[in-house]
């Protein structure tokens, strides 16, 4: 049996401690821990910079460092400064090498695999790129432009651990890479391993209630099983929990394509072990030519930003976004759901840690699980990218702020207790935070709206010419007796360039060089570089033909029976969420309470591409899919983004608030 901790679904999202040391008291034979994603925009692999604080980072890492010594296994880093690029990751690298010379008293051989388009070859993988669903055309010119990132699979990961690397910090990585590579390079079966990293990827948001702050243990056998279970005991891992963590984030329920091949899980069987358990098997891995995902951003100039509280919106055009009309997306908000916007500041005397403590609640805000939640994806709507602005200094204080919004009326009701419960969790894992660092927070609605103006220029002198345009345009509804922050230079705004595919062999065997150096006494030495062998995922595992058709929703599966439409959507599912699916696509789950409702959800008729588009007024090309899930009780709608992700102009970076079209959908 193979054991793995996943402590957290994002490095410096944090844990409880309590969780961390029950997983301690295991054998484990892996610590994982993902630490980016393409949700929050271009930004971060365009500049480099980390999406999480600095302080919530070096405590994440202390610990599990600390915990990978301790039980002498693997640590393995995926996607390290967020991005995966170059630049974060070598600020991750560093931080690691830091921790290691303070407090680790033995040698560890540390292995470092950057994901970055080799500059020799740079040239001849543009001409061999394949665009990932509608991308805009990508010139020569804009290659050369972009900050570029491929993403490994677990290749490079088994290399470095074949020679003999005990932490590991990798680029851009395939989220299940990092949790996989290990087991498959041991010989357990690949398809059941990456359906367990699948799982693992997330930490213990594959549970009930979910948190992206805490751990998750996977076991894997060599019978081809794989069970889940928290170390937190207010969590429990459940079939519906887990099956529903399989969606998370994906175009299709059943069918997964990674670097070499695919995962099917069609014939995937569920079993509730015990209260907290759940175990899963059947899964199935089918060898494909080998084909690796690259990302790349690029520079569009100088950003401004105004956050504006108004008296009323009457007279403000219907382009500007307003939270409490159109803040979260462009249709206007209907009745009966409102619409909320939030705007969180942090002040401190020090900069660095007004910063951090805004990082840690902001992803802690996002992620937070409440009593009733339905949005099981994220709970804000952040129109930036980056999210978190600095403001400079006042008053000898510096802040920074976010602006986010909501349509979710459940995360509405219990915001006050959400965000007591989030200071709660900042005192308990950063003290120092807690007591340096002081929060005000803004709320806007149908009665007291804010506006969001946001304008990009070559220059700074040209992008504010057109923003006072854009002020002038509120038309006199400015309410001076609330707070607004005006004219905030926000540094280089950055577009998706790059979401292509690389199929071409020879080119992939020259990325992800693999740097080996050794610690010891004080010492770093034994530098080396290694290559990835791209042979384990060659052969398929016994598996059935895939049929990509066969959970899919047509037209002609509907009855003719089509039933009056009384039964609200709400009152059959337990979850209904959005989310991204990579940058240019956002997916749909809901999850329904019983098999009966599942069934009467398919027989209604309500979820053929057509009646989607219809009632989500949307074109009926924008639909990608409409699918079943039996094992969860879930419909997946995939549909196409009206723009890339963290664009200027997006209201929905995570695309995590589009769920709330739903919540007036009845059967």
């Amino acid at each position: 049996m193979y054991r793995i901790l996943s402590p957290t679904a994002i490095l410096g999202y944090g844990f409880p401690r309590k969780s961390f040391e029950e997983a301690l008291l295991l054998d484990l034979d892996l610590i994982a821990v993902d630490a980016g994603s393409m949700d929050a925009g271009p930004y971060y692999l365009g500049s480099g910079e980390q999406y999480v604080g600095g302080s919530a980072l070096k405590r994440d890492l202390e610990l599990v460092i600390a915990g990978a010594i301790e039980k002498d296994c693997p640590l393995i880093i995926g996607s390290a400064g967020f991005s995966g690029g170059d630049v974060s990751l070598k600020s991750t690298v560093d931080l690691v090498k830091e921790l290691l010379e303070e407090s680790v008293i033995q040698p560890v051989r540390l292995a470092v695999i950057p994901s970055g388009v080799p500059g020799n070859i740079k040239q001849e993988v543009f001409d061999k790129l394949e665009p990932l669903g509608e991308m805009p055309p990508l010139t020569r010119e804009t290659w050369e432009k972009s900050v570029v990132v491929a993403q490994m699979g677990c290749e490079p990961i088994m290399a470095a651990l074949d020679e003999g690397a005990q932490i590991i910090v990798c680029g851009r990585a395939y989220d299940p890479a990092i949790f996989s590579a290990d087991p498959i390079r041991r010989g357990y079966p690949k398809g059941v391993c990456l359906h367990a990293a699948k799982i693992l990827e997330c930490g213990a948001i594959a549970c009930e209630p979910g948190s992206g702050s805490d751990c998750l243990i996977g076991e894997i056998t060599r019978e081809g099983k794989a069970m889940f279970f928290p170390t937190n005991r207010i969590r429990s891992a459940t079939i519906r929990s887990v099956a529903a963590h399989t969606l998370y984030e994906k175009s299709a329920p059943d069918i997964f394509r990674f670097p070499g091949g695919l995962l099917n899980i069609q014939n995937t069987l569920y079993s509730q072990e015990c209260e907290d358990r759940v175990s899963l098997s059947g899964s199935q891995y089918q060898a494909e030519p080998y084909s690796v995902k690259l990302e790349g951003s690029r520079s569009l100039g100088k950003r401004v930003i105004s956050i504006v509280s108004l008296k009323s919106w009457d007279g403000i055009p219907s382009e500007i976004p307003v939270y409490g009309r159109n803040g979260v997306e462009a249709r206007y908000v209907k009745e009966p759901i409102e619409e909320m916007g939030i705007v969180v500041v942090a002040q401190s005397v020090d900069a660095r840690k007004a910063k951090d403590a805004l990082a840690f609640v902001r992803s802690t805000m996002l992620h937070f699980g409440y009593e009733g939640r339905i949005s099981t994806a994220g709970n804000l709507a952040f129109p930036l990218s980056p999210s978190d602005l600095e403001l400079g200094k006042n008053d000898g204080l510096s802040a920074a702020l976010f602006v986010a919004g909501s349509r979710d009326p459940i995360f509405q009701g219990m915001f006050i207790k959400i965000w007591d419960s989030i200071l709660l969790a900042l005192n308990e894992q950063h003290p120092d935070l807690g007591r340096e660092v002081s929060f005000e927070y803004v709320i806007g609605d149908r009665e007291n709206p804010i506006a969001l103006l946001e304008t990009v220029g070559r220059t700074y002198a040209e992008a504010k010419e057109e923003h006072q345009r854009k002020e002038r345009s509120l038309n006199g509804q400015v309410d001076a007796l609330r707070s607004s922050f005006s004219n905030i230079e926000a540094g280089v705004a950055y577009a998706w360039s790059v979401h292509h595919l690389l199929r071409d062999q020879e080119l992939i065997g020259k990325f992800f060089p693999i740097e080996i150096s050794n610690y010891s006494d004080g010492e770093w030495s034994g530098f080396t570089h290694h290559s990835a062998r791209y042979e384990w995922f060659e052969s398929s595992e016994n598996c059935d033909r895939v049929d990509e058709t066969l959970n899919g929703i047509e037209e002609d599966s509907i009855p003719g029976n089509y039933r009056k439409k009384d039964v609200p959507l709400q009152q059959v599912a337990q979850v209904i969420r959005s989310k991204n699916a990579g940058i240019n696509e956002i997916t749909y789950d809901i999850l329904f309470n019983s098999e009966a409702e599942y069934e009467q959800a398919l027989q209604s008729g309500a979820f053929s591409p057509s009646e989607v588009a219809a009632f989500m007024e949307l074109d009926r090309n924008q639909i990608r899919g409409c699918f079943r899930y039996d094992p969860a009780l879930a419909i997946k709608l995939t549909l196409r983004r009206d723009q890339l992700c963290g664009s200027p102009g997006e209201r929905d970076t995570f695309g995590a608030q589009q769920h709330t079209r739903l919540l007036a959908l009845k059967l």
